[in-house]
């Protein structure tokens, strides 16, 4: 089965995929190519749609600050 990605698709993959520390995982916000969270968010949400990443929120959030997001390739 072949997956097509839109080209914000793509951008947001490819950056996962060259990872954070290690290829295919980081956190969200270290690795979106996106300026505008609204955009991040919805790309992402494609992305989990297509069942090409997992998305898991930061447990031990900080109080006032936006959750953090860790996000991996199931690819």
């Amino acid at each position: 089965m072949t997956i097509t990605l839109t080209d914000k698709e793509q951008a947001l993959f490819d950056s996962i995929k060259e990872g954070m520390d290690e290829p295919g995982c980081g956190w969200l916000h270290e690795l979106t190519p996106f300026n505008n969270d609204h955009v991040t968010a919805g790309v992402l949400g494609s992305l989990i749609e297509k069942g090409l990443v997992h998305s898991q929120e930061d447990e031990e959030g900080i109080p006032g600050y936006p959750p953090s997001y860790w996000i991996t390739l199931t690819a």
